[in-house]
């Protein structure tokens, strides 16, 4: 079962602290994130990479998880990576070796350009003076060298160079995250490209009053925390109000959002309306014949825990 930093333990402590807990909470995501930011691009202590190494990066906004896999070629004292060393209108993929990549699970939007969940080569065309074009490719399976495959282009748009401090290997990451967004950035020596992602948001739909009886229950769960193995005795009270499935852990509020057939994330709300969504965990509801006979609670697609219904 994969880790998480966002601990099981950790979040049950959110609940049971409401919105302070929660503001708190966000201000460790961003540490998080800035940590992982510095790490990724700090120089390496140990010897001098070998050629181009290969690099990942992947980073989670809003429940989405967004993967960069790249080579990053080293700068090594030349001045004209971009003019020289890449070529004027030349179609590159920001990297060497094997082409970028970017993969999303979610759907997203790119400087407002809709891409759906998948995984594509990523691709640019420099040119001297003037905005490059940012290009994503349905073709994943290619070397930098190959010819562009020009009639699988899924979208394709102007991003603007720019100048900055100096990134002797090159590099792609988020510098910053908000609620919904964050900034992918490419960078090479002085130049960087940065292009605007939007996650989708998510959706606390109303459910048809027969669907929303069949979830109701209490739920009482004895199992152990799958992030730290200690135990966890909670009970889920799962109602309905104003359409919704709504809950309580334990004595505190919780949306649940839909997130399959039965199925729902741990979200969290502010002023009534959803603030959050815990991306990793998720209840899901046994039914038979219309009426909840128990249920299960998910961590990262797996389950940990089981409780009959108490309704």
């Amino acid at each position: 079962m994969q880790a998480s930093w966002r601990t099981l333990s950790a979040w049950t402590c959110m609940l049971a602290s409401n919105c302070e807990l929660l503001k708190e909470s966000l201000k460790i995501r961003h540490f998080v994130a800035v940590l992982g930011a510095v790490l990724i691009t700090a120089p390496a202590l140990s010897a001098q990479p070998r050629g181009s190494e290969r690099g990942t990066m992947t980073q989670v906004v809003n429940g989405t998880r967004l993967t960069v896999d790249f080579s990053r070629p080293v700068a090594r004292g030349r001045d004209n990576l971009f003019g020289g060393v890449v070529h004027w209108g030349e179609v590159w993929t920001p990297g060497a070796n094997w082409a970028t990549t970017l993969e999303v699970d979610r759907p997203i939007r790119l400087n407002g350009h809709t891409v759906e969940p998948g995984r594509y080569s990523v691709w640019m065309e420099l040119k001297d003076g003037e905005p490059w074009r940012f290009m994503l490719n349905r073709e994943v399976q290619l070397y930098h060298d190959s010819p562009y495959p020009a009639d699988q282009v899924v979208l394709a748009f102007d991003v603007e160079p720019q100048q900055g401090a100096h990134m002797e290997a090159l590099n792609w990451y988020v510098h910053a995250i908000t609620s919904r967004t964050a900034p992918l950035r490419m960078h090479w020596g002085p130049t960087f490209v940065e292009v605007d992602v939007e996650t989708a948001e998510y959706m606390w739909d109303a459910l048809p009053a027969d669907e929303r009886a069949s979830y109701v229950g209490a739920y009482a769960f004895d199992t152990n925390d799958p992030t730290t193995g200690g135990p966890l005795q909670v009970t889920i009270s799962v109602l309905e109000e104003s359409g919704r499935i709504v809950g309580r852990w334990g004595g505190a509020p919780i949306a649940l959002v839909p997130a399959g057939p039965a199925e729902f994330k741990i979200g969290f709300t502010r002023g009534g309306a959803l603030f959050d969504v815990a991306d990793e965990m998720t209840i899901r509801i046994l039914v038979e014949n219309g009426t909840s006979v128990g249920a299960e609670l998910r961590w990262d697609g797996e389950a940990f825990g089981t409780a009959n219904s108490g309704r």
